[in-house]
Order: C-alpha cells, then structure tokens, then sequence
C-alpha cells in the first residue's frame, strides 16, 4: 500500500519517519493524561484512517508504544494505555548543587557505559583551560530512578584532578562528590540550559527513539581558585525531569519586575 500525503500534524519535509511522529503523539497523549491507564488507544485501522498512513506504520507506531510499557496489545481487546507506577518528585534547589547531587545519588542508579583518559578536544580544552590533546578523564553514564532511564551524562575531568579519583566506582558516588572526597574545594559552577534532539548512541543508552527531544544541561564546575575541575553534559528525558522556577513580583528603580523566589527547583518525576 502506498502512503499519500499525510493530514497537517505529520510532517514530511523533517526526515522524521511517519511512524516516529504517530508515535510522539500518542506518547505524549498517554504522559499528560489525556489517554488514562485503561484507556483505549486507536488501532492499526483507526491510525491508518486518520494519519492516512501505511497499516505497516501504524503497527510500527503502536509496537514502540507497546516496547516501552506505554500500552499493552491483546487480541480481542485491542490496544490499552498500561497501567502505570508514578513515584513521588524528587526536588533538588539550585543553590545546593553538593547537595542535590548526593541525594540524587542516594536514590538514583547509575550504570557506567565508558570511563578512561583521552584526548580533550578542542571544545573541552578551551573549557578546561588546557591545551587540546591534553589526556582528560572521560565517562559515560546513564542515570536511572527504579527501572526508568532518566538522563544520559558525558563528563571531562582534567589529568591530575583525574589521579585524584583513579580506580574510584562511578556507579556508587557522584563524581562530584568523588572530587568533593578526594580533596578537590568544588566552590562554584556555571550551567545553560537548552534544548537537543537524541542522536543514535544517546537514544539506545536512554530507551528513546532517535529524534526524541531531550533537556540539554551543560556544567562546568569550578574549584574555590576559579580553575575548571569538570566537565558535565546532561541529556535528560523531559517527561522525568522538569524545570521549575518560582518568582516574585518585587519593586526596583525603574519600576517592577519579576525576581527569583527561594522555592525555585528542578523537579525529576517518574513517568
């Protein structure tokens, strides 16, 4: 069966396969609440009348749906929304980075996909404030809350502050505070926010489909001599981990405006 042009809220001219955007869609129908556990999602058939797509899309759609526990297929019964466990938000303030990142620790996991010392790039090395091809330590981890794989980190320490932590268990402390323990005054940090699309290698480590929007969090740490010790790029699963920031309406000299509250936090939620 050959696919025709499909209605408005499927794109052709982005490369993202038709399948992948069914898929967003429904996604994101379920993560609000629009689409309840018990709830019945559209089938092959349905799918096809509405997107106008292949019945191989639409089986294609449903089967991601169904290979990330978002719904559950059985003859006769058709395609449900699965049930589903939501555990209580874990918060984290801004200002306690040693902090947020040891209770974090504390209920989290982690699996180390790489560690060893190569070449800095020239990105790194400027962040770093070493010269390019200088060996930096680097690891790749993905950070998980019960079976739910919520980020994906990429980290560059600088050599002697790599010595220092040397054969130290990724896994089991935060590399922060494997600095923080080795003698490392982790005094200030920088951080931006944005957002990125999952490449292939992020997309397999995180269980998402390439494409999928990610929260793109970029840190570079500093010691209490204003040298940079670390490194971090954070991709986080938006549905697990949220932004939120409180505000207040204060007076100043050119009048009024918006001012960060106290309360301002970034919120990881299972989903």
């Amino acid at each position: 069966m050959q696919e025709s042009s499909p209605p408005t809220n499927l794109e052709t001219a982005t490369g993202v396969p038709l399948y992948q955007q069914i898929f967003v869609l429904l996604r994101n129908q379920i993560e609000s609440g629009d689409l309840p556990p018990g709830a019945a999602v559209m089938g092959e058939v349905e799918l096809c009348r509405t997107f106008n797509v292949s019945r191989i899309t639409a089986r294609r759609a449903l089967n991601e749906l169904a290979s990330q526990g978002l719904v559950e297929r059985a003859r006769g019964r058709g395609t449900r929304v699965a049930p589903r466990s939501v555990p209580d938000p874990m918060r984290a303030t801004f200002d306690g980075l040693l902090e947020n990142v040891g209770h974090i620790g504390r209920t989290t996991s982690v699996r180390v996909l790489h560690t060893g010392m190569e070449p800095a790039t020239r990105e790194i090395a400027e962040t770093l404030q070493i010269a390019p091809g200088t060996p930096v330590l680097h690891a790749l981890r993905v950070r998980q809350m019960g079976e739910q794989r919520m980020s994906y980190l990429a980290t560059w320490v600088p050599p002697d502050i790599a010595s220092l932590i040397e054969g130290q268990d990724m896994s089991a402390t935060p590399l922060l505070l494997l600095l923080e323990e080795a003698g490392v005054p982790v005094a200030s940090a920088t951080q931006t926010i944005t957002a990125a699309l999952a490449d292939a290698t992020v997309a397999a480590a995180l269980g998402v489909l390439a494409g999928t929007p990610l929260i793109d969090v970029r840190r570079t740490v500093y010691d209490a001599q204003d040298r940079p010790v670390e490194v971090i790029n954070i991709l986080y699963r938006p549905e697990l981990y949220q932004f939120r920031m409180a505000m207040r309406r204060v007076s100043v000299k050119d009048g009024r405006t918006w001012h960060a509250g106290h309360d301002s936090d970034p919120t990881i939620r299972g989903g």
